[in-house]
C-alpha cells in the first residue's frame, strides 16, 4: 500500500518546535552549535539533543530573529552588525575575530536572558 508523507517529514520540518511564521529543521551543524537562526526566518536546531535542548535552542533563537525583525541584528558570512536599539549607531563585528554564542555580546545577552 502506498502511503503519503506528511508535509513535516518531507520537508524536514521539526513539528515539534515549529510554527506557522518560524520553521525549525533539525540538521548536522558544525563545531559545537546548538542552533542557528537564519535570515530567511527560519532556524536550524542540532540533530540528537533531547526535547528541553531543542526547546531551549529554539526560543533562544527566536529572540535572535526578532532582533532581525526590527533591523537591530543582521549579519553576513563575514560580520554581524548589531544597534542595541533602532535609535543606536549600528556597531559591525568581524566574524572572523568572534566566539559566536558568547553571552558577553548584548545580541547575545538578550536571547540568554530570555531562558
Amino acid at each position: 500500500m502506498f502511503q503519503l508523507k506528511d508535509k513535516s517529514t518531507l520537508f524536514g520540518i521539526d513539528k515539534d518546535t515549529s510554527t506557522n511564521n518560524t520553521p525549525v529543521f533539525k540538521k548536522d551543524l558544525e563545531g559545537n552549535v546548538m542552533a542557528e537562526a537564519n535570515r530567511d526566518g527560519t532556524i536550524f536546531v542540532q540533530k540528537g539533543l533531547s526535547a528541553k535542548e531543542t526547546k531551549d535552542a529554539v526560543k533562544h533563537e527566536q529572540v535572535h530573529l526578532d532582533q532581525m525583525a526590527m533591523g537591530r541584528l543582521q549579519y553576513d558570512d563575514n560580520t554581524v552588525t548589531w544597534k542595541k536599539d533602532t535609535r543606536s549607531p549600528a556597531r559591525v563585528y568581524q566574524r572572523a575575530n568572534m566566539n559566536e554564542g558568547d553571552p558577553d555580546f548584548e545580541w547575545e545577552q538578550e536571547a540568554y536572558n530570555e531562558k
